[in-house]
C-alpha cells in the first residue's frame, strides 16, 4: 500500500465523526453537519419565495386555531351579597313606584331609595297608581305645584315590566 493510499484509508473512518469540513466554510470553523443528500441546509436554503403557487393541504389543520378555542376568564362568586346597588343609574334617572297616576301632567313617585318626587310632564302618557316606572328627570323650570315631594320635570318616563 502506498503512502497516499494509507492516508486515505486512515481518513475514511474519521469522515463520519465530524472531521469533514463543510464546503461553505473553507476556513474550517464550526459549522452544522452536512445534510443528507438532496435536502438543503440553512446555508444552502433558497432565499426567495417558493416556486409555484401554494395550495392548501386539506389534511393538515390550520396553524391558528381562532378565537373560539380561547378560554375566557371568569369571575369568582362573591363571598357575600353587595352592600351597594350593582346597577348604577345616571343621577338624572330614577326608578320607583307611582303614588299619583293618571294622564298627567302631574304624577307622584316614591323612588326606590325612598325619596318622594312631584313629577311634571305634558303628553307623557297615562299611568296607573302603583305602576313601576323608570324616569329621566330635569330641574323644573315652571312654578307648578304637583303635590308633595321634590318638584322635577319629566324628560322621559317608561313602565318597568
Amino acid at each position: 500500500m502506498t503512502v497516499a493510499g494509507l492516508a486515505v484509508a486512515l481518513a475514511l473512518p474519521l469522515g463520519g465523526c465530524g472531521a469533514r469540513r463543510h464546503a461553505a466554510d473553507p476556513a474550517g470553523g464550526p459549522t452544522s453537519p452536512p445534510s443528507p443528500a438532496g435536502t438543503p441546509t440553512p446555508a444552502d436554503a433558497p432565499t426567495g419565495p417558493p416556486a409555484g403557487p401554494a395550495t392548501p393541504d386539506s389534511s393538515t389543520p390550520p396553524a391558528d386555531p381562532g378565537l373560539s378555542s380561547t378560554v375566557l376568564p371568569t369571575l369568582r362568586p362573591p363571598v357575600k351579597p353587595p352592600q351597594e346597588p350593582t346597577d348604577q343609574l345616571r343621577p338624572n334617572v330614577i326608578g320607583g313606584q307611582l303614588t299619583r297616576g293618571g294622564s298627567g301632567p302631574c304624577f307622584g313617585l316614591v323612588a326606590d331609595d325612598g325619596v318622594e318626587y312631584a313629577l311634571y310632564g305634558r303628553d307623557v302618557g297615562t299611568f296607573a297608581k302603583g305602576t313601576r316606572v323608570l324616569v329621566t328627570i330635569a330641574p323644573l323650570q315652571l312654578r307648578i305645584d304637583c303635590g308633595s315631594g321634590r318638584p322635577v320635570s319629566i324628560v322621559r318616563i317608561s313602565e318597568v315590566r
